[in-house]
């Protein structure tokens, strides 16, 4: 048994290794050139879903209405029960701003989103989704627009750069070297080479006919990667533009993490055993993308897979038994399955410019272990239980790295 769990984890580390060298070809010869539809002046409605968000909600909506763009709205919805109610309040009163306050979670964010779509402008066309701790650069609405091919395109995402408060802690530096490598590495990999891109809560254009075609956002736990299997089951794509990134905060605290984490893995498994058949059954999808919809979807297994194994090599020393393989063979299968996260964390940092700081991925490794059986339990759950709690991702409101934002910050009111 402990063989067939490693050979699963050679296989997603073979899956790394392809993706590696498919960006490597396409960058000798030319990233995808992509034909482009010309989406001029519509009209945006940026979305806010907020929960508490005193620390931080000041200058989330300070960026979003100091953008350069003239066709566009910003709508806020409101869970608070600090106050953060009293400051938006204020910002009820400037004309771009729309404030929403529901009295009830209902649905968690997706239901906050949800509620936002009631109360769109009718003449808006894309909808803008931002988390309160981004902070949106002036030309963001122009990329993003600029981003959608083609009519089948329902949403387009864009990298969360998690550096704002990176320099808070040994954790946060971890945190942000294991979202590197998905945000520079991963994602960019899967939409150059055809396979499932995912959207991820903010920084994400969806276009509202297409949202509304499917029935609006899911109401999960995770209800970026349920409305991302949604649009394929719909036969729509999801793509990735890589040259957008925003900045945003990572989790400072390995409490923190693992609440962030376990819902991820909680709800990304319970979605991926809800919706399995919709999207392996959908016709237009290609068998790249429905092969890695299956690795992507089961991914947060892998750490029930590790526990697992590290008790069955514990039980085989202890008991004297040896490995069906030669050791030397054993040692490279070893040396062949771990290696890949760390060179695909180096990939993304490269790719996001911050080669220098490289040594945060032995950071990243640690806490990857110390998260293993946090999110092994959560991953369990979802795959067996029908229903989670939503915990909000703790924002600090620190910057560390001013320089990111460009004097945005020091500008505010």
């Amino acid at each position: 048994m402990s063989l067939s769990i490693f050979l699963i984890f050679c296989v997603y580390s073979t899956r790394i290794y392809i993706l590696m060298a498919l960006m490597y070809l396409r960058s000798k010869k030319g990233l995808r050139a992509s034909r482009r539809r010309e989406v001029k002046d519509a009209f945006v409605s940026i979305l806010v879903p907020t929960y508490n968000e005193a620390r931080v909600i000041d200058r989330v909506l300070y960026a979003c209405v100091s953008l350069d763009y003239e066709n566009y709205e910003v709508v806020v919805i409101d869970d608070s029960t600090d106050e953060t109610v009293d400051k938006l309040k204020k910002w009820a009163k400037h004309p771009r701003v729309k404030v929403i306050h529901r009295e009830r979670r209902d649905g968690w964010k997706g239901g906050a989103l949800n509620e936002g779509l009631k109360h769109l402008d009718p003449r808006s066309k894309f909808v803008l989704v931002f988390d309160a701790d981004f902070i949106p650069q002036g030309d963001i609405i122009r990329r993003m627009l600029s981003a959608f091919r083609d009519e089948r395109v329902a949403a387009v995402q864009g990298a969360q750069w998690h550096i704002l408060n990176v320099d808070e802690s040994w954790v946060a530096r971890g945190i942000r070297a294991l979202l590197s490598a998905f945000y520079f590495f991963e994602h960019p990999a899967r939409d150059v080479c055809g396979g499932l891109t995912q959207l991820n809560g903010s920084v994400m254009m969806i276009r509202r006919d297409a949202l509304e075609a499917v029935g609006g956002f899911g109401t999960s736990i995770t209800e970026d990667w349920e409305l991302t299997l949604k649009f394929y089951e719909h036969g729509y794509r999801v793509v990735y533009e890589p040259s957008i990134r925003v900045p945003c905060e990572c989790p400072a605290t390995l409490k923190h993490v693992i609440r962030q984490q376990c819902r991820w893995g909680e709800g990304h498994t319970r979605n991926f055993r809800r919706y399995f058949w919709r999207v392996i059954t959908q016709d237009e999808l290609p068998t790249r993308t429905r092969l890695d919809f299956m690795l992507v979807g089961a991914s947060y297994l892998q750490s029930v897979l590790s526990i697992v194994s590290l008790m069955l090599c514990a039980i085989s020393l202890l008991a004297g038994i040896k490995w069906p393989i030669p050791d030397p063979l054993a040692i490279l299968l070893f040396v062949y399955a771990n290696l890949a996260n760390p060179l695909a964390m180096l990939y993304g940092m490269r790719r996001e410019g911050a080669w220098h700081e490289k040594k945060d991925i032995i950071y990243a490794i640690i806490l990857s272990y110390m998260l293993a059986p946090f999110v092994a339990y959560a991953s369990l759950k979802g795959l067996l239980l029908s229903k989670g709690y939503f915990t909000r991702t703790h924002k600090t409101g620190h910057v560390t790295r001013v320089g990111v934002l460009g004097g945005l910050l020091s500008s505010l009111p």
